[in-house]
């Protein structure tokens, strides 16, 4: 979560390219914590845990959007209601068509379809062709299908992979340090060479099999800095209240960094400044969004991220007491 709020503070180019595979670590971490479920129950449940909180968090920041346009109207804002309104109905997210602070929501329909995929593929044994197709398709599909059903298909092989290691007890394994050394070492040689590619868009660059390569190496290195990150109490601390959070932050980090924008923008141009300045950029975007997660009463986060249907399934009895 910590690298998904860096990636979009503005950071150069080469920055951008060394965290843009490392967002494979999320669909990896969602096969390695998924539960097998009969596929309807398990749509259901993951309607319930996704798609509502997709559309409460769309409807909440297409409300800040609106405010902020009125009180500070930018070019960068100027979009027709009617559009915004159906692209989010739609899951169809990109930089140009919709406001910036609701682009990010575009990885939770597309985890939402990559689950429906691997169900129903491995349902008729056909798992293994499904992520052999799905590697392909990063050659040839670009653009933005609705739903994101050319992007769940592009990242369902890395699912897979962690409902594999999931099955085979290896993530309950700390990796060692020189594997992390090494992990972390090729991938910023691999990542780096990633260049301007748009996970959301489904575009994986010039060399669409360098990505992959360095989106597998990047799960190793990710998981392997973890461990070690989590050895401090305090890091441990800090950066476990945003994976607990994670629908929240993802849904509101951008927002969180619009409450800065005034301080910028007293100062001269806001994106050319925070362009300039984007490490300190993110560092307080990270403390703006630590203070909403740590202070925010937990009901207002829950209505906010659109949970609440997914805690009421796990605990009924519990809720209805308040």
């Amino acid at each position: 979560m910590a690298l998904v709020v860096m990636y979009h503070t503005l950071p150069p180019q080469i920055v951008a390219n060394l965290i843009n595979p490392a967002a494979c670590t999320f669909f990896f971490l969602s096969g390695l914590i998924s539960k097998d479920l009969p596929l309807k129950e398990g749509i259901t449940k993951r309607f319930k845990q996704l798609m509502i909180p997709y559309y409460t968090m769309a409807l909440a920041n297409t409300a800040i959007w609106l405010i902020a346009r009125a009180i500070v109207p930018r070019e960068e804002m100027s979009f027709s209601l009617g559009s915004v309104i159906a692209n989010i109905l739609t899951v169809r997210t990109a930089v140009g068509i919709i406001p910036l602070n609701m682009i990010p929501l575009w990885f939770v329909p597309a985890v939402f379809v990559m689950e429906i995929y691997y169900s129903l593929l491995k349902k008729l044994r056909m798992l293994t062709i499904g992520i052999i197709v799905g590697f392909i398709s990063m050659y040839f599909f670009y653009g933005s299908l609705p739903f994101k059903l050319d992007v769940a298909l592009a990242v369902l092989p890395y699912f897979a992979l962690g409902r594999f290691v999931r099955s085979r007890g290896l993530f309950s394994k700390r990796l060692p340090y020189l594997l992390t050394a090494v992990a972390c070492s090729l991938y910023i040689v691999a990542s780096a060479f990633c260049n301007e590619v748009y996970l959301m868009e489904d575009y994986f660059g010039t060399f669409p099999f360098l990505y992959i390569i360095a989106a597998l190496i990047g799960i190793i290195a990710v998981s392997g800095l973890s461990q070690i990150l989590e050895r401090s109490k305090a890091v441990r601390y800090f950066l476990s209240l945003f994976g607990r959070r994670t629908l929240f932050v993802l849904g509101y980090h951008i927002a969180a960094g619009f409450l800065v924008y005034p301080l910028f923008d007293l100062i001269g141009d806001p994106i050319e400044i925070m362009e300039r300045l984007w490490f300190i950029y993110w560092i307080i975007n990270m403390g703006v969004v630590y203070v909403m997660i740590r202070y925010i009463p937990e009901p207002v986060i829950t209505a906010l991220s659109g949970t609440f249907l997914a805690k009421w399934q796990r605990n009924p009895e519990r809720l209805t007491r308040g």
